[in-house]
């Protein structure tokens, strides 16, 4: 593989890196309408801010701590991770991420 070359992400992981945009776009457009609301002089609430904002944000901190519980039993004993690692008798590959140890 080429130095400068990427290696493809995982699914889970482009989720989460998906949803995170997708959370930066609806909060920066969530407060941009509350600004050009006041600035246009609407005097009533503005009850939905709090829900377009903090909804998503709510969202993701749940994906975000399913996918830790995911990592966390991929990791343990009989989880695949692990016992691919032990298969190999825990011996440490040198990937251009991860010299060896």
């Amino acid at each position: 593989m080429c130095k400068y070359q990427r290696r493809k992400m995982a699914f889970s992981k482009k989720l989460i890196a998906d949803i995170r945009i997708l959370l930066w776009i609806v909060t920066l457009g969530g407060l941009g309408l509350a600004a050009y609301c006041i600035y246009r002089g609407f005097t009533g609430s503005l009850p939905w801010l709090s829900a377009m904002v903090g909804l998503p944000w709510s969202a993701h901190g749940v994906v975000c701590s399913m996918y830790l519980n995911m990592s966390k039993s991929d990791h343990r004993e009989g989880g695949i991770t692990y016992e691919v690692a032990k298969a190999n008798g825990f011996k440490a590959e040198s990937t251009e991420n991860s010299p060896p140890i």
